[in-house]
């Protein structure tokens, strides 16, 4: 008989083959989507940095920054650039002013030549929130618009970036940064902008490590739908054994049967992926939105991606199939399996030494090449050394419970557990790693974290209020009274108080404006200082002054508190001429731009880890407690057929999952935090380091205990149903 019709004959078994052969490609098309998509965001997260970092302009080609930029020179190769951030509604808005000769060469990404003195070009997002606002209130602000930001500048379609043309004498070296020579501000003379993939080696390596504490419980879950039905497949590969099939004959059938099955799962697999590309690309990360083609994996790895999920499904089942000893008919009987060894615990101690050690050494401050390498490498084993000693640590406690327990649930679950120890923890194995990878991404979090937002205290200053940092001369402050005129002009504006630098510290302000600014004046003054910290939020610390100071400190706005006015104000003082050291901003806006920082863009993509490897662990348990149950149907029919009740039947299904999960659940934490100190401090040399995690790190566990027990509980139905009497079979 040829193997076609030999494979043919296996899996033409009736209604429970064919489930269990759609369940295998269902689950295998699951875990491939996943994976390509995954793959796709891992990539896109690289191409996007590469697409926002152009505006560093220090990372430009041949970058130089320039103290004087109405002497430098503009030739067709180079261009001077300076990148500020703007502020509407909340939102940041980053504004890159270019200053080039009429017959330059250098290529802005996404607009190409730069725009002439006066005008600019506008992301997508930045161009309807221009257009859906009156011109004082935005619009007014960059010049005439004469096209749009191209994908290749943006790294999200909700970024908001403007790029203006302007004159070199026109750009302030000073702005924007807090002292002469800051890298992220100045003017900067460049003949190429381009971005990078990851700010440093540091964030490339958490990039990858995510990936695989991403990946890593999808390929459980490919593993787990792959056994469905295995104890079924035995009987039948052994009543082929039993016509005269050689033990090598039923490997390959297991081996055909596979591949098939995963070949097509596979294949629905990538169309599930393509399908879901437009779904997926409105999810937020970071700081918005993905382009579709950020999530769009190339032809060919679409192609290896498929072909490695079928070649190893195929080798796996060929390999398990040739060592299991399977005989013919009536020597199919539930085996042990093989008592696991201790040395499977090595790889997670070795990891856990290997993660530790190179993170004290960094902390000494012998930094060395590799270090990186090493604590990936660390990772990946402590990932997999929790899979491979799991068993182990089930088969310990579970020999010691076997002894104390006495009901009929314990009895059995202990006993089937010592017997079965590997199958035991399979099932939950995506459960255990989802909690050590919830953990992880928990307690890097805090690392990440931002100062804790001060009180909102009916003397601070008033959240409507625009602060404008100046950076103007003694001799400017003439100059800088006509230009704020203007502002306090505008509609919505209370009042535009300038305030001047004190000898010694603070701001002083004339005492008729500190009055309509809300502050506590001692009666007779005619000057008085404010301390620095009340214009970050601070509570007003006011004294006497004796006399006005003479160098232009701050600006600020008072408005009446509608979000128009605000931007109105913002508007005016941005075209009023005074020089600024730092945008325009309100007192909320400085908290939030404080918290925009790469750290935390990568601490925000920790959320939606902790969301796929919980749903993917409570699947890949209620899969691989459903095909247990299946797998012993035979024998939980026999014990109900002798008088057990389902309801000690369902308590040895709980008892199966809780054992494993138990044991291990407290070293997951553990390790958790263990790995995420390892990162966070070796990659820093110490400079963050990890806290407690907030009340959502415990809800997050919540929920996956809570998602575990419901899928538990969605497998009591099951078990009900293929152990009843009437369904019960014997040989």
């Amino acid at each position: 008989m040829s193997l076609f019709s030999l494979t043919r004959l296996v899996t033409a078994g009736g209604r429970g083959a064919r489930s269990r052969l759609v369940g295998m490609a269902g689950g295998v098309a699951v875990g491939v989507a996943l994976l390509l998509l995954l793959w796709g965001a891992y990539n896109g997260l690289a191409s996007r940095t590469e697409r926002s970092t152009w505006t560093t302009l220090s990372s430009g080609v041949s970058a130089q920054q320039v103290s004087d930029p109405a002497a430098a020179a503009l030739g067709d190769d180079l261009v001077l650039a300076s990148t500020t951030s703007d502020y509407f509604a909340g939102r940041t808005i980053t504004r890159v002013d270019v200053a080039a000769s009429s017959a330059s060469t250098v290529a802005i990404p996404g607009v190409g030549r730069a725009p002439r003195a006066g005008t600019y070009h506008a992301s997508p997002a930045l161009a309807a929130l221009i257009d859906a606002h009156p011109a004082d209130e935005l619009g007014a602000r960059y010049g005439t618009r004469v096209g749009v930001i191209g994908d290749a500048g943006l790294a999200s379609p909700d970024s908001l970036v403007v790029v203006t043309g302007t004159a070199a004498g026109d750009l302030d070296p000073s702005r924007g940064g807090s002292a002469a020579g800051d890298s992220q501000f100045g003017v900067w003379s460049v003949a190429g902008f381009g971005g990078a993939a990851y700010p440093s080696v540091a964030y490339r390596t958490v990039a990858i490590i995510g990936a695989i504490a991403i990946l890593l419980p999808v390929l459980i879950l490919v593993g787990i739908v792959t056994r469905l039905g295995a104890t079924e497949r035995a009987e039948r590969f052994a009543a082929l054994r039993l016509i005269g099939a050689t033990p090598r004959r039923v490997a390959d059938i297991a081996a055909a049967e596979t591949g098939v099955t995963s070949l097509l799962g596979a294949f629905a697999g990538a169309v599930l992926a393509w399908l879901l590309i437009p779904i997926a690309a409105r999810i937020e990360v970071g700081d918005g939105r993905f382009f579709r083609t950020d999530l769009t994996v190339a032809p060919f790895t679409v192609v290896v991606v498929v072909a490695g999920v079928v070649a190893v499904s195929t080798a796996v089942a060929w390999w398990r199939t040739a060592h299991a000893g399977i005989g013919p008919l009536g020597v199919t009987r539930d085996r042990s399996e093989r008592r696991p060894a201790a040395l499977a615990v090595v790889p997670l101690v070795v990891g856990a030494a290997l993660m530790l050690g190179v993170t004290l050494v960094s902390l000494s401050g012998s930094r060395f090449p590799g270090l990186e390498v090493l604590l990936v490498m660390g990772f990946l084993l402590v990932s997999l050394g929790l899979v491979t000693s799991g068993p182990v640590l089930t088969f310990w406690v579970a020999h010691l419970m076997a002894r104390a327990v006495r009901g009929t649930a314990g009895v059995i679950a202990m006993n089937r557990i010592r017997r079965h120890p590997r199958a035991t923890f399979r099932a939950v194995s995506g459960l255990v790693v989802a909690v050590f990878m919830v953990s992880v991404f928990a307690a890097a979090i805090t690392a990440v974290a931002g100062d804790p937002a001060r009180g909102g205290g009916g003397d601070q200053l008033a959240t409507s209020t625009v602060v404008a940092r100046l950076n103007m001369r003694p001799a400017e402050a003439e100059a800088a009274i006509a230009q704020a005129s203007p502002v306090a002009r505008t509609a919505g504006v209370t009042v535009a108080a300038l305030g001047y630098h004190h000898p010694e510290e603070g701001i002083v302000f004339a005492a008729s404006d500190a009055v309509l600014l809300g502050l506590p004046v001692p009666a007779g003054a005619s000057h008085v200082r404010v301390t620095n910290d009340y214009f970050e939020g601070g509570p007003p610390v006011v004294s006497v002054s004796a006399a006005s100071a003479d160098t232009p400190a701050i600006l600020l706005v008072a408005t009446d508190g509608a979000p128009a006015s605000i931007e109105r104000a913002r508007t005016a003082v941005l075209g009023s001429g005074l020089r600024l050291a730092l945008p325009p901003t309100t007192r909320p806006e400085q908290a939030a731009s404080a918290l925009e920082t790469t750290a935390n863009r990568y601490a925000g993509l920790a959320g939606l880890g902790i969301l796929v490897a919980t749903v993917i662990s409570a699947v890949s348990l209620a899969v691989s407690t459903t095909a247990a149950i299946l797998d012993r149907k035979r024998m939980l029919g026999l014990l109900r057929l002798m008088g057990m009740p389902a309801s000690t039947l369902r308590r040895v299904i709980l008892a199966e999952a809780a054992l494993p999960l138990a044991t291990v659940f407290a070293l997951c934490i553990a390790l958790g935090f263990l790995v995420a100190w390892c990162v966070v401090a070796g990659l820093t040399e110490g400079r963050r380091a990890i806290s407690w995690p907030d009340r959502s790190y415990f809800l997050a566990l919540a929920a996956s205990l809570l998602l575990a027990t419901a899928a538990i509980a969605g497998t009591f139905r099951t078990a009900r149903k293929n152990t009843e009497i009437s369904v019960t079979r014997f040989e």
